[in-house]
């Protein structure tokens, strides 16, 4: 991604001001832990992963979950980063730079989430190229510039769902329940770039 683009989604996120200490939300909210596989006022990496999908700004209100969100420390607005299979995906960066990222599945009620990835090299990185939230019932996420694919392993290495990404996103609709214990994401060539552990697996 480069420096006009982060500028621009970092203009359209105004760091929020200080937030209410994180509680527990409901069962649809996640705040992933280090370990977790992870747009952002926009994402800037160390390293040179990029993440190409700039979103449109949306406000604070048009997500879903919008208190739980000031609780993470996210600003007024989010990036719009586009709807697939059903599944649409916002992400901005917090107040403490942490990538953050909400989902609403637009025909249902009540499956929608938020989420940060609390790790000081998250994604996107060398090690995470993708974000899958949540992260043990289906494979729907973002991911970094040159992954194709995103697949899903059980406790055996077995394949139990692939779906390719779209734009940076990627939004299987087969539930894995609790089978999936680890990602791999792939190159247009197939070739292996990064194998994720899922956290508490």
């Amino acid at each position: 991604m480069n420096n006009d683009v982060i500028a621009r989604l970092a203009a359209a996120n105004p760091v929020a001001g200080p937030a209410a200490q994180r509680r527990r939300r409901s069962r649809y909210v996640l705040i992933l832990a280090a370990v977790a596989v992870a747009v952002p006022a926009a994402v800037a990496v160390a390293d040179q992963i990029g993440f190409s999908n700039g979103g449109t700004p949306v406000p604070l209100s048009a997500v879903p979950l919008g208190q739980a969100l000031q609780d993470l420390k996210v600003g007024s607005t989010m990036q719009y980063l586009g709807t697939l299979n059903g599944v649409a995906f916002y992400a901005t960066r917090n107040a403490d730079g942490h990538f953050c990222i909400a989902i609403d599945h637009v025909n249902e009620q009540f499956d929608k989430g938020v989420g940060c990835d609390l790790r000081a090299d998250g994604f996107p990185s060398a090690d995470v190229r993708a974000l899958t939230f949540p992260p043990a019932r289906q494979l729907q996420g973002v991911a970094a510039d040159g992954v194709a694919t995103v697949v899903a392993l059980d406790a055996s290495g077995a394949v139990i769902d692939s779906t390719p990404v779209t734009n940076n996103l990627f939004a299987s609709t087969k539930d894995l329940g609790a089978a999936a214990v680890s990602i791999e994401t792939l190159d247009a060539n197939g070739n292996v770039l990064t194998t994720q552990r899922l956290p508490g697996r």
